[in-house]
């Protein structure tokens, strides 16, 4: 991933043009956990999940809702439906014969 971002940071401040505008989430578990290796990202604003999957889904939801300007359904609802989908996906499975080995 370090590769990934640093190509994609690298993008934004050295190609210029459409790529200085480039957007980019950068998620981390820990608190500035990130410096010990990427101290290029040290004036970056890095989301912090704590490896908490419904904290994740906020942290992207309040993130694209605030680069969209737009109003998104809060993060329990899509935390709700993303677990509803991922139970009838379980049953469709199961039903067609696939199993969990």
């Amino acid at each position: 991933m370090p590769f990934e971002l640093g190509l994609d940071v690298g993008c934004r401040l050295y190609k210029g043009g459409q790529w200085s505008e480039k957007k980019c989430l950068i998620l981390e578990a820990e608190r500035y956990r990130f410096q010990a290796a990427i101290s290029d990202l040290s004036s970056s604003d890095i989301a912090v999940h704590r490896n908490d999957p419904e904290e994740i889904v906020a942290v992207v939801r309040n993130w694209l809702n605030g680069e969209v300007y737009s109003v998104a359904h809060g993060p329990t609802k899509i935390w709700n439906a993303f677990n509803a989908f991922m139970a009838d996906n379980y049953d469709q499975l199961a039903a067609n014969g696939f199993s969990n080995d």
